[in-house]
């Protein structure tokens, strides 16, 4: 599974290395560089040009809202997007976080040789199961000791990470920033949103995004179900709730949550969107506002408390992984389950295996403000190294982040034509041994992704589905005004500020305290740092427009 927003919300983890440690690991506990990690004042790299792939035609286009390209086939015809030698035959190391079970070694790994040999170098991938990621993480840039060439961060709040990455991994401004993309076609298709919600370091690029479409959380359900107890896709806050009333009984119900979703806003994304609820942040006059503290939010937690209330919601919702939830979705114990948009996926329909018809939920109130997610899932960074060697270690990313109707694409997503796929007239059929060994069980995504389009083999349907609700929800989306941007506050409390989110919103929603607690809450999240991030948030803004 793949989240762009709050997925797999381990804040509370990454709390556990001092920062003192984090600080002399950056290299003697002050300021590397001399700068600190604001871009406020600082002169700033520009973002890499934007060239866009020009690919197969669609059967529907994309458009500036962030509505996907819709291809209901796979292209009969694919281009060669790198024709020069990749690597040069060395030892490559990489690290990565995984959502899935670890891959087959590599001696006995087709997919991953393949790999190997079309990048032309020992890419040795190292993959951290997820709920180990975050201390993985901290334990790396504590230790002080040799990195992997390859680094992915996800979207974690680890505490001091922007100033170990400036310490420590490669400034790539000059190889990358403005027209210097160029020289990586593949790395210059990625839109200028995906560079905006990684964001600059002092001024300067460290990464390279792993894009994700527009939409952030969004509610997955079973529209099987809907139909059957005749449930319009459409609907107004009281239809909704009593629409996950309908489903729920005789041990199913309407919604499932699940424990991570209460590490942040994950849980209340699609609640306070469908509310017109500003997405995190609003940003009128230069100055930040929290969406916490807006009648809208608090309208969205009465919606869930309400939903609880109603025994709509599975009983286990505080304490499940999301996997497990997961699973009552796909076996339709729950009828719709909250997940990141990129859960939209041939992966989750080979799960639900033909069970019901997958569709996606649309928001409920009159004057919905669905939440766009940051344009990102992470991003790549390089260890320190000569200028040859990390334009090769580009030349890696640029290659696995190939678009769709390319050659490399096809590798990198689908494996070894007559190995791990074949076609038809239908497009991509996957062999079993595909069911091993993929991008799933070797992110090689993690390293580079190409910028996603609509394209669900064998589900013409549920492709179009989600290309309509797009279409009808994207227009009125909005995106977080404070994406990109730096706070040295959020990222030394960020996880604190989370877990008083996270354990209010729960509390709230399951009865332990009243609705009217929720100001006391909000309080106490703007004195343990909210408003001091919201001044940074500024200061950083009108330092960089």
């Amino acid at each position: 599974m793949d989240n762009t927003l709050d997925r797999r919300a381990l804040f509370r983890g990454a709390l556990g290395v001092a920062a003192a440690s984090l600080l002399t690991a950056c290299g003697g506990g002050g300021s590397p560089s001399g700068g600190g990690v604001s871009n406020a004042g600082k002169q700033l790299v520009p973002w890499p040009a934007y060239v866009p792939f020009a690919g197969p035609k669609p059967d529907a286009p994309g458009d500036a809202t962030g509505v996907q390209p819709l291809y209901l086939k796979y292209p009969e015809t694919l281009v060669q997007s790198v024709n020069d030698t990749v690597g040069d035959g060395s030892k490559v190391t990489a690290l990565v976080v995984t959502y899935g079970p670890p891959p087959t070694p590599v001696t006995q790994n087709r997919y991953w040789q393949a790999i190997n040999k079309a990048l032309n170098v020992d890419l040795q991938v190292t993959v951290v199961p997820d709920p180990e990621y975050g201390q993985k993480m901290t334990t790396l840039m504590a230790s002080g000791s040799d990195l992997p060439d390859i680094i992915m961060f996800t979207n974690l709040a680890l505490p001091h990470s922007l100033e170990f990455i400036q310490a420590r991994c490669a400034d790539l401004s000059e190889f990358i920033g403005g027209d210097a993309v160029k020289a990586y076609p593949n790395l210059a298709n990625i839109p200028a949103y995906a560079w905006k919600g990684m964001g600059r370091i002092n001024g300067k690029l460290y990464g390279v995004p792993l894009e994700r479409p527009t939409p952030a959380n969004s509610l997955f359900v079973n529209r099987t179900a809907m139909n059957e107890a005749g449930i319009p896709k459409t609907w107004t806050t009281e239809q909704y709730l009593d629409a996950m009333k309908e489903l729920s009984g005789d041990r199913k119900w309407g919604l499932g949550w699940y424990k991570t979703l209460f590490g942040g806003l994950g849980g209340i994304t699609y609640h306070a969107g469908s509310l017109g609820a500003p997405n995190t942040w609003s940003l009128a006059g230069g100055q930040f506002t929290s969406t916490l503290a807006t009648p809208q939010f608090e309208q969205a937690l009465d919606v869930m408390r309400k939903l609880a209330e109603a025994k709509s919601v599975h009983p286990d919702s505080l304490t499940v992984s999301s996997t497990d939830m997961q699973t009552y979705f796909h076996n339709g114990t729950v009828a719709s389950v909250q997940d990141g948009f990129g859960s939209m996926s041939p992966t989750t329909l080979t799960k639900i295996n033909n069970r019901f018809e997958l569709d996606l939920g649309y928001p409920y109130g009159p004057d919905a403000t669905p939440w766009q997610g940051p344009g990102m899932f992470g991003y790549v960074t390089f260890k320190k190294a000569a200028p040859e060697r990390i334009k090769m270690l580009l030349r890696i990313s640029d290659y696995l982040s190939a678009p769709f109707g390319t050659k490399e694409y096809e590798l990198a997503n689908y494996g070894v034509e007559g190995v791990h796929f074949t076609k038809d007239g239908d497009g991509i059929k996957t062999l079993d041994l595909f069911q091993t060994e993929n991008n799933n069980t070797l992110p090689f995504r993690y390293i580079g992704a190409a910028p996603s389009v609509l394209h669900l083999p064998g589900h013409p349907r549920t492709a179009q589905a989600t290309y309509d609700w797009q279409k009808a929800t994207l227009p009125r989306s909005v995106a977080n005004p404070a994406n990109g941007l730096r706070s040295a506050t959020s990222v030394s409390k960020g996880a604190a500020m989370s877990q008083i989110m996270g354990d209010g919103i729960a509390a709230v929603v399951f009865g332990r305290k009243p609705l009217s607690a929720w100001k006391d809450i909000v309080t106490q999240w703007r004195n343990a740092g909210g408003d001091q991030v919201a001044r940074e948030l500024a200061e950083e803004h009108a330092a960089t427009q």
